[in-house]
């Protein structure tokens, strides 16, 4: 049996030190002998034992029962009740403290071993299980979590998709109202209707193209493999760049002339943090364009300097960097400290589940074995990405 550390509670010196010696015999600790309640109770606390032998009738006004009680409330410590009596009503008001063990006075030695043993591996399976129970939760919620910041982010992307297309359905609308014109002034021949249909084509494929793109990236990836950031954040950046263009924002991947930066992990999982900061970053801009026009009344004016996103790439001691850096205005320090908490969020009611930096945390840290930080700078906030480098010696890296 390991060393544990036992607590005795009751009121009659000579059976309590008759409990001490013997537990001592089986090599454990006693950590206090108490006769009162209060007493007990202020020695669990100061002590934490590994179990409690308690009286239950004891000097004072609190019985053993209200101490147990409080102590397992408190503490969470396991407790056997040590009883002269085997009267039920009383055994019946001790049940509800939920106890370990029954022992009746005087007990003897194997008596005494035997549940005390039996009481310590009781609780340390208890504990087991809690904390798998604990676990799994934890597992679940992240689960959670991570499904309501995909579909948050879906939303955003269909949303990137409705501007990437603007311009080829404006495109393909001047086409198609070209063949009226076409009709009457008798240019409707092979010719035209080659280059209607070649014209007509390259815009279809072109949103097929933003369709395709928007599929891969939410394509679970099934095992992790080694993947080039900077390839990665181009594609990120060019699926953006109807929506950037319509919020005038601009936006450069800077990797100071490195040509690959390779890690390791899922691909499409980092794709979603990088979404998640750059719509960070966005809203952040929109905001304080909104807020710094209500201040001036001057929408063009106060504008005109804001609505910058830098995404730099580089390497650190082994590790691949990304910092994506906006001039959004950054974030108050009442709240910097709660930016990666799920559910909050510094956007208005309505529009934003706060999820997406608390998830994108979740999957650089405990599903690639780096770090996100971030910090406020100039004029605006620096998200901070850490992940360990890699080699890239076959055909299966990409950021593709």
């Amino acid at each position: 049996m390991e060393r544990a550390r036992i607590q005795i509670v009751e009121d009659e010196a000579v059976i309590a030190l008759n409990l001490r010696n013997k537990i001592e015999e089986f090599g454990l600790t006693v950590t206090s002998m108490s006769a009162v309640g209060e007493d007990a109770i202020s020695a669990a606390e100061k002590d934490k034992p590994d179990l409690v032998l308690m009286d239950i009738v004891l000097r004072g006004k609190m019985d053993g029962i209200e101490a147990a009680r409080q102590i397992k409330d408190r503490l969470g410590i396991p407790v056997i009740y040590l009883t002269a009596y085997s009267d039920d009503k009383i055994l019946e008001k001790a049940e509800i403290t939920e106890p370990f063990g029954y022992l009746l006075k005087p007990c003897n030695s194997r008596d005494l071993m035997v549940t005390i043993k039996m009481a310590l591996y009781k609780h340390r399976m208890d504990e087991y299980r809690r904390k798998a129970e604990e676990v799994e939760k934890q597992r679940q919620n992240e689960k959670l979590l991570i499904e309501q910041a995909r579909l948050s982010a879906m939303g955003e992307m269909l949303r990137a998709i409705s501007h990437n297309w603007r311009q080829p359905l404006n495109s393909l609308g001047l086409i198609v109202q070209d063949i009226e014109d076409a009709y009457k002034f008798g240019e409707l021949n092979d010719a035209y209707l080659s280059e209607f249909v070649r014209n007509s084509m390259a815009e279809i494929n072109a949103m097929s193209e933003t369709l395709s793109g928007y599929r891969n990236m939410f394509k679970p990836d099934k095992q992790k493999r080694p993947f080039d950031i900077i390839e990665a954040a181009d594609g990120v950046c060019a699926f953006l760049h109807g929506q950037l263009r319509a919020l005038a924002i601009d936006v450069k991947v800077v990797s100071s002339g490195t040509e690959a930066v390779y890690v390791s992990g899922y691909l499409n999982e980092f794709r979603q943090v990088m979404l998640n900061l750059m719509f960070n970053s966005m809203d952040a801009i929109v905001e304080r364009r909104k807020a710094q026009s209500m201040a001036a009344h001057d929408a063009i004016s106060s504008q005109g300097n804001i609505g910058s996103i830098t995404m730099e790439i580089t390497r650190k001691d082994s590790m691949a960097v990304l910092k994506v850096t906006d001039d959004g205005g950054g974030v108050p320090p009442l709240l910097a400290g709660r930016i990666f908490e799920p559910y909050f969020t510094t956007r208005e009611q309505g529009k934003g589940v706060g999820v997406g930096l608390y998830v994108s945390k979740v999957l650089v840290e405990t599903h690639m074995g780096g770090s996100l930080s971030f910090e406020n700078v100039e004029n605006g906030t620096s998200f901070c990405v850490l992940l360990p480098e890699t080699d890239c010696a076959d055909d299966s890296c990409t950021g593709q």
